[in-house]
């Protein structure tokens, strides 16, 4: 009986490690049935029709048959960061990094998504790493700038633009954050000749034109304000703080009439602004319309403006 009994347990053994073989090779049929060219496209397609975790499953199918393949994981990490999965797009992007260290376009990548997640020491380290591999790469030189400017390290972020302009000296991308740079240091006719080298390079900036309307303002430049904020409303006419601004120089200049009709448009595109309630409502009783402006100040004061409330009751009631 013991014998029989070990035989039938050495059957059963046998049974079930040919049965996990058989499962095994099941399953790699189904993984592996098609060729990691075929999966790559597969993924692109869904990822192209917005099927992120689809596109994430045909890569894991790709990464399985080519593990030492760094596209596959750089690109499954795209689409976790679409989904939001930031930890997991961080791990492929670091797996790119370790098997292809001098990647400098994983390293931007991942730099990015660490700025993201806030952490700022990273992403920097990421663009120093990058610049370091390749002095040249001009985008490392944009993000760290950028970074900088934005963490207000003003002269940090000039040299990494400036950097860009002495090869690509018409890169007005590099020539606007120079100016927005120069205006934080308020050298204003400095970020004025910044912003009009924008515009001879982008005539439709409208930003830029913004921009310098300001600087032209802040230097009493005041038709040349009035100009570009022209410009602005010409290329943008949804451009709501060009109406604003234009409309509080005309009420410095006591043209209230046109001071009125660019506050007209400012509560047309939005009914809230309490502001341009008040500053048309000063407007319309420096016309002689004290009524009607007393109107509008009243609706500022409703709105939450209490400038326009302590007016309205000294002056409405």
């Amino acid at each position: 009986m013991f014998v029989v009994v070990n035989k039938h347990i050495n059957t059963f053994m046998k049974l079930s490690n040919y049965l996990t073989f058989l499962t095994v090779i099941l399953f790699s049929l189904q993984v592996f049935g098609q060729s990691a060219d075929e999966l790559s496209v597969s993924a692109f397609t869904k990822y192209s029709n917005n099927d992120y975790s689809g596109a994430i499953e045909d890569y894991a199918k790709v990464i399985a048959l080519l593990p030492e393949q760094g596209d596959a994981y750089f690109n499954r990490g795209i689409c976790y960061e679409k989904l939001g999965k930031n930890m997991e797009a961080l791990a492929d992007y670091s797996t790119v990094i370790t098997l292809k260290p001098t990647d400098v376009s994983a390293i931007i990548t991942r730099s990015a998504l660490y700025e993201t997640m806030g952490k700022t020491k990273e992403a920097l380290i990421d663009l120093d790493r990058a610049i370091s591999i390749d002095s040249n790469y001009y985008p490392a030189y944009y993000r760290r700038g950028a970074l900088f400017e934005k963490m207000n390290l003003i002269a940090d972020a000039e040299a990494d633009f400036k950097k860009i302009l002495n090869t690509y000296p018409e890169n007005s991308v590099a020539l606007y954050h120079l100016a927005v740079l120069a205006d934080k240091r308020e050298e204003f006719g400095e970020a004025i000749e910044y912003y009009t080298a924008v515009i001879r390079l982008d005539p439709a900036n409208a930003k830029a034109y913004y921009n310098r309307a300001y600087d032209y303002d802040l230097t009493y430049q005041t038709q040349l304000a009035i100009a570009d904020y022209n410009k602005v409303i010409e290329l943008d006419p949804t451009y709501i703080d060009a109406y604003f601004n234009r409309g509080y120089i005309y009420d410095e200049m006591n043209d209230f009439a046109n001071a009125i009709k660019d506050y007209n448009m400012v509560l047309q595109l939005n009914p809230d602004a309490a502001d341009a309630y008040y500053n048309r409502g000063l407007a319309r009783i420096s016309s002689g319309y004290k009524r009607m402006g007393c109107e509008d100040i009243n609706r500022a004061a409703e709105l939450g403006d209490k400038i326009s409330k302590k007016y309205y009751k000294l002056n409405c009631q």
